[in-house]
């Protein structure tokens, strides 16, 4: 595993953002709710597609807790790489520090299923609405600092051309892009928050899969949350493969530790409660 790799993985632990649940799933509310990631969906999809229809796994879990398990497992196993390079050369680290972005497609995945059956006029009204005040407030910032060479002037100006909701949709997500690829040149010099970012991000990307030109042939909403779903279960699979599977990570951690290995890589979908307060001894009444 690269050096930029092992950091990765330990950063990911403290800079997932927690949400309110997206997903109608079962999950345990004391597990923070992981944003799925769109590019990590479209980069394992392929994969997950070529897994055989027999071998499909329906998904009905929690796919935060799965990401929140394969990171901890990660930094458990991140010292300990070289070892397992040497012992276990058919396991591939590298593969293995990929988990959470995985998970994190099953998550991307499980989502679009939810969308896809809660697409009401009232649902996508309400987006609209976040997304025009999140364009609002980004192409405002975007147009400050390209008047300070912060920013290129010609990609600002070609997003604010946009009308319409469709429009509106795609310039939340191009400004987000905007001020991503040009991070180190804005840093500190405005005032929006990740926060205002990721919104935009999520209601754009959102709406971009609601909304249709009006000349674009459209499919039944029932046959939209089917092919969904198989892509959530496919992911879900492709996951439980690698976690599980005989080069998976649940695999070296057996190597490492033996039957102590789930102390360190805990399974997919286990959950251990935060350890309750012990309450405060009552005070010994004086005679």
């Amino acid at each position: 595993m690269s050096k930029a790799k092992s950091q990765k993985v330990t950063a990911r632990t403290t800079t997932a953002k927690t949400t309110v649940a997206k997903t109608t799933t079962a999950r345990d509310p004391d597990v923070p709710v992981v944003d799925g990631s769109q590019a990590a969906y479209d980069t394992f999809l392929p994969d997950a597609l070529q897994i055989p229809a027999a071998e499909v796994r329906p998904f009905r879990y929690d796919a935060s807790l799965a990401y929140h398990n394969v990171t901890r497992g990660l930094v458990a196993l991140q010292p300990h790489i070289a070892t397992l390079r040497a012992e276990l050369p058919r396991t591939d680290a590298d593969a293995l520090a990929d988990l959470p972005d995985l998970a994190l497609a099953v998550l991307f995945a499980a989502d679009q299923v939810d969308r896809g059956a809660d697409r009401s006029d009232g649902n996508t009204a309400r987006l609209l609405k976040r997304a025009f005040a999140s364009r609002t407030l980004l192409l405002d910032a975007a147009t400050a600092l390209a008047g300070k060479g912060l920013l290129p002037k010609r990609a600002v100006a070609k997003i604010r051309e946009g009308r319409g909701n469709i429009d509106a949709a795609s310039d939340c997500v191009a400004l987000v892009a905007l001020f991503q690829k040009h991070a180190a040149n804005v840093k500190g010099r405005h005032a929006l928050s990740r926060s205002d970012l990721a919104d935009a991000s999520e209601v754009g990307n959102a709406l971009l899969k609601i909304l249709k030109p009006k000349r674009a042939r459209t499919r039944s909403t029932a046959t939209s949350v089917a092919n969904a779903a198989d892509h959530r279960d496919r992911l879900w699979t492709l996951l439980v493969q690698r976690f599980e599977g005989p080069h998976g990570l649940e695999r070296a951690a057996m190597h490492l530790w033996g039957r102590d290995a789930a102390t360190h890589v805990p399974p997919l979908l286990s959950f251990t409660p935060a350890p309750r307060a012990k309450p405060a001894d009552k005070p010994t009444p004086t005679p």
